[in-house]
């Protein structure tokens, strides 16, 4: 049995960018690294600055290395992604876990392979896929579509100091919506790639205010809508909910990003942060 470590790594993701529920998801530099070695008997360790301290049981990271591992890992991890804050640290976590255990097993996948044993594991494709392939993805029955992405925007999260499970959040969106509401939903995405592609402020503005996700999440997390708003308000492009909540994530122009970070410091509320980041374009490695 070989004792050599292998690693590997996977980055935050922020989905839906307003309309683009289930579908839409952008990666970000904020990773999740894992390292893995062949052992007697199963292990894991966390630390970073965003550890994991819940039950060993609901732990992604060993659920995704004991999934695809033939043998019982020493497993670590040093993560950076704020749990529970919409952010993908789930699909991170399944994609670096499930990454460094195939390579501590000698296999090392290719994305699309790592992609559908993510997106099996993570039951969201469009953060699955943003956390394999890096960069704007939009997953459609099933393939991976990469749109373009003006180098102009520059990405600012403001994430609240609680935590919101996607699970809880998604109790809240209707099972149906008028018609009417779905025709100005693919008005919205229309204007939304077109808008991430040009960096376009008017296209992105036309773009806000999704009503099938978005309008009953911020019901039930008004904190989160009060975000978005003060982001519009400071300047912010485009702002809209950081998946299923409680981040907001802003779009800004890179000359605006400062002074929105300070516009939004108060806004995030206690515990909270402000950061802004970049577009991940590498993805899992």
């Amino acid at each position: 049995m070989t004792r050599s470590v292998t690693s590997a790594s996977a980055p935050a993701s922020s989905a839906n960018l307003g309309p683009g529920f289930d579908t839409l998801a952008l990666a970000l530099d904020l990773r999740c690294e894992v390292r893995a070695e062949p052992a007697s008997s199963w292990s894991i360790r966390h630390q970073g600055p965003e550890p994991y301290l819940g039950r060993q049981e609901d732990d992604a990271i060993l659920a995704a290395a004991r999934k695809v591992s033939r043998q019982p890992l020493r497993v670590e991890v040093s993560n950076r992604i704020p749990l529970c804050r919409g952010l993908g640290s789930s699909a991170a976590a399944y994609a670096a876990g499930a990454l460094a255990a195939l390579r501590a097993n000698g296999n090392d996948p290719g994305h699309d392979d790592l992609f559908q044993c993510v997106r099996e594991l993570e039951g969201h494709p469009d953060n699955a896929a943003a956390a394999v392939y890096g960069g704007l993805v939009a997953v459609v029955d099933g393939s991976v579509i990469h749109p373009p992405l003006s180098s102009k925007l520059v990405p600012v999260v403001a994430a609240p100091g609680f935590e919101l499970r996607t699970k809880d959040s998604r109790k809240v969106i209707p099972r149906s919506v008028p018609v009417e509401a779905t025709v100005r939903t693919i008005g919205r995405v229309a204007a939304l790639l077109e808008g991430l592609r040009t960096g376009s402020p008017d296209l992105l503005d036309l773009a806000g205010g999704d009503e099938i996700h978005e309008a009953p999440r911020t019901a039930h997390s008004p904190h989160t809508g009060t975000l978005i708003t003060a982001a519009l308000e400071a300047g912010a492009l485009h702002a809209c909910l950081s998946g299923a909540g409680p981040s907001v994530l802003c779009l800004t122009d890179k000359g605006d990003a400062a002074s929105l970070v300070e516009s939004l410091r108060d806004a995030v509320g206690p515990g909270g942060r402000v950061m802004i980041l970049r577009p991940d374009a590498v993805g899992a490695r």
